[in-house]
């Protein structure tokens, strides 16, 4: 289907940053995606209209998309939309209900819409997560991957930054990966929930070199404090990729260079639908 939305896989070239500046930026010498969208991006106009949205996502230029539910819709009604746009789902979100209580529902939704990973986003916790959430988790994340894996998917958590309170490892983060199975368990690198309770996603990927294999690119306002830990964040705050306030460059440099296998922008602000080919524009410097 030929769309008038642009095409990601460009040709390289270099960036000019920042608004008025003139730092020159070298582009990866090779493509660093598949870069595809967090529908999520745009649950507003997806809860008004499905089919319509979705267009809008392929015209954008997409062609895969991460899904984190199907908008009152069955997971075969779900595909059936995706497929009219000519749109691939790689990614599907499952939360901790589903995945405790409904296990073999998730690997039939994630067959049925064509997914390859599962994304658990969220830990269920009350105030302040503690060592022993933690420690929970990671007993469920072994079970869940392990029967993913025999499945033939593959599954990833989602840090939200709740996960970076300090613990005698490090951060509770750092005892989550080390109490979970690297053959079964992976992460989702969401840079934004990496940065916003004060951590350097950089040093984040170089430290788990293998254990993130996917992820989210989303930017912070500039001049936004960070250092919060609960997991939540105003919607104001989040930007179109490359307006704000993290190094992409910088970040695309150590994604690519740890192997991560697909990248999406999600973007949680009200004005997503004009702010996502402003990332875009930004993006296709980097070889997507």
């Amino acid at each position: 289907m030929k769309t008038s939305g642009p095409k990601l896989n460009l040709s390289r070239r270099s960036l000019l940053l920042g608004c008025g500046a003139s730092v020159l930026v070298r582009a990866p010498r090779e493509p660093t995606g598949p870069l595809g969208l967090e529908i999520y991006s745009l649950r507003r106009e997806l809860a008004k209209d499905v089919p319509g949205t979705l267009a809008l996502v392929r015209n954008f230029g997409f062609v895969e998309v991460e899904v984190p539910n199907f908008y009152g819709l069955t997971a075969d009604a779900f595909r059936e939309q995706l497929d009219r746009a000519h749109l691939r789902c790689t990614a599907m979100v499952a939360q901790h209900d589903r995945l405790s209580k409904d296990l073999k529902g998730v690997v039939a939704d994630a067959r049925v819409v064509g997914a390859t990973y599962v994304i658990y986003p969220w830990i269920p916790h009350q105030n302040e997560f503690t060592e022993g959430d933690c420690r929970r988790a990671a007993t469920d994340m072994n079970r869940w991957g392990q029967s993913l894996k025999q499945a033939g998917l593959e599954f990833c958590y989602h840090p939200h930054g709740y996960e970076f309170r300090p613990s005698p490892e490090g951060t509770l983060f750092d005892l989550l990966v080390a109490k979970t199975d690297p053959a079964t368990v992976n992460f989702q690198a969401d840079v934004f929930w990496i940065a916003w309770p004060g951590q350097d996603p950089v040093k984040l990927l170089r430290r788990y070199p293998t254990r993130f294999v996917l992820m989210h690119l989303k930017d912070i306002r500039k001049g936004t404090k960070l250092g919060d830990l609960s997991g939540h964040a105003p919607e104001e705050v989040s930007v179109p990729v490359g307006t704000g306030m993290l190094d992409f460059p910088a970040i695309l440099q150590q994604a690519r260079k740890i192997g991560v296998k697909r990248y999406y922008i999600e973007d949680e602000a009200r004005e997503a639908v004009s702010n996502i080919p402003v990332s875009l524009k930004y993006l296709k410097s980097f070889g997507f």
